[in-house]
């Protein structure tokens, strides 16, 4: 397989699955500093393309959906009123916490911001962190750069544990 073929593969597993990204690198036997900045440039553009689509989800949720839905034909309208029927009974009945969701509200009210930044890369994922940070500190100045240099560190950090349990 080629040199170039297996960097970007990596970088594309940093996207998506971060944690895993440099265990990958190691396995299939590229080096450690291609193994580091495919990580890096992977995570660091998936959260940056993650964060800004959040926002773009949370105006659409909160200000664009009451309008759209009046655009739809007369029978969407009726089966998404259905469906809403519908939710609306399943909710009395369910339970009202996860233990995800405790974990979520624990995080977000013991930890903040510096919780959610240093959780995001290794126990949550890419998407999910950048959706809290956008929701919860949009309005915080220093919560992106945060975030990338908390991707650049636990990334260093991840490649050289893998690196060095693989390389003994």
């Amino acid at each position: 397989m080629p040199h170039s073929l297996k960097i970007t593969q990596v970088f594309f597993l940093a996207m998506i699955k971060y944690f895993y990204a440099p265990l990958y690198g190691v396995a299939i036997r590229i080096g450690f500093w291609e193994n580091f900045f495919a990580l890096i440039a992977g995570g660091t553009l998936a959260f940056t393309i993650y964060y800004y689509f959040s926002d773009l989800v949370i105006v659409y949720s909160r200000y664009l959906s009451p309008y759209v839905v009046k655009i739809f034909p007369v029978r969407w309208q009726q089966a998404a009123r259905r469906r809403k029927v519908r939710r609306r009974i399943k909710r009395r009945n369910r339970k009202k916490f996860t233990w995800i969701n405790k974990f979520m509200v624990k995080l977000r009210r013991g930890y903040g911001m510096w919780g959610i930044i240093l959780l995001t890369p290794v126990l949550l994922s890419l998407p999910i962190g950048a959706f809290l940070l956008r929701k919860y500190y949009r309005e915080n100045k220093f919560s992106f750069p945060l975030m990338i240099s908390s991707i650049i560190i636990e990334g260093f950090l991840l490649c050289v544990i893998y690196w060095s349990a693989t390389h003994l």
